[in-house]
């Protein structure tokens, strides 16, 4: 639980970012896949009608409920147990959804594109971030996450698909932004 806490204070900068991009409205449903200790959710439901959530961690899953306990009790948050492959959510059912350094783990990355795209309401938007933290990570490991990750998002049948990057210590995070 610790590597996820300790990570989760290095997400700030990219997670406020990555908002920011998705462009938050206040009748928005949002889902974070990989939410961690759950301060992802904690800064989208400050702009945002609804988050859901899932991780497949359990500890993960305990610490993002106590520190979201208010926000649940008030039905503004829900948080789950589970896979991005295989999301526990309708059809249609959100406005924007992100994922923050979980897409590299994801082992059919079009395939969980395409359960993304399936729960994405018709002009929702996704944002993927990835920041390269193995050792000797360049900014060419950034660019190259990045077109991975747009591939995959091409190939699954995002339209709008762009890559965006930002200066990030120890290199570039780059956040790929796709439309259903």
């Amino acid at each position: 639980m610790l590597g996820g806490l300790f990570g989760a204070g290095r997400n700030r900068e990219r997670s406020e970012w990555v908002l920011l991009m998705l462009d938050l409205k206040p009748s928005d449903r949002v889902l974070e896949i990989g939410f961690g200790p759950g301060t992802g959710v904690q800064r989208a439901i400050r702009e945002a009608a609804f988050v859901a959530g899932i991780d497949e961690s359990e500890e993960m899953l305990k610490h993002a409920m106590r520190s979201n306990s208010a926000a649940i009790a008030a039905g503004r948050v829900s948080l789950q147990l589970g896979s991005a492959q295989k999301l526990p959510f309708s059809d249609d059912d959100f406005d924007k959804i992100f994922a923050i350094d979980s897409a590299q783990y994801w082992k059919d990355s079009i395939g969980t594109f395409r359960e993304l795209l399936r729960v994405l309401k018709p002009n929702g938007w996704a944002g993927v971030a990835v920041q390269p933290r193995n050792k000797g990570a360049t900014e060419d490991h950034a660019y190259h996450a990045g077109r991975g990750i747009a591939d995959a998002m091409n190939k699954a049948g995002f339209r709008e698909v762009h890559t965006e990057s930002r200066k990030m210590k120890p290199v570039s995070t780059v956040c790929v932004l796709g439309q259903k």
